[in-house]
């Protein structure tokens, strides 16, 4: 088809179809980026509030806090002790053999597992 053997109706139909496509994708554009916005400015909000909530507050660091001092004066000893060791800090196990067994079982990854199989996720640039 060229451009030439293109009817009148046919073009105002072509027309018709695109302007109603444009207007409709700038509609739900504009209020896709006014989600966007207060989403950011929300966050803005949240983010500044911390700060400030952090900057007043009269003890910023734990060693200054009275109730920390207390919890190791009458309970943890001394910081890095065996009892602080164990009850305040995180232990990581290798667990890579626990997986490769799921997927040699076929039962990882999951229904959605390969949703982002080589894909960035969503929030990720």
């Amino acid at each position: 088809m060229s451009i030439t053997s293109v009817t009148r109706r046919g073009f105002l139909y072509g027309c018709f179809v695109l302007s109603g496509g444009l207007a409709f994708g700038v509609h739900w554009t504009g209020r896709a980026m006014a989600g966007v916005q207060t989403l950011m400015s929300h966050m803005c909000e949240r983010i500044a509030s911390v700060y400030r909530e952090d900057q007043a507050f009269a003890h910023r660091a734990s060693q200054d806090n009275a109730q920390v001092k207390l919890l190791y004066k009458n309970y943890l000893d001394k910081p890095l002790s065996e009892t602080a060791e164990h009850l305040l800090h995180s232990h990581w196990y290798d667990k890579s053999a626990a997986v490769k067994k799921l997927h040699e079982e076929g039962q990882y990854p999951g229904p959605r597992g390969g949703a982002f199989l080589n894909k960035k996720y969503p929030y990720e640039a």
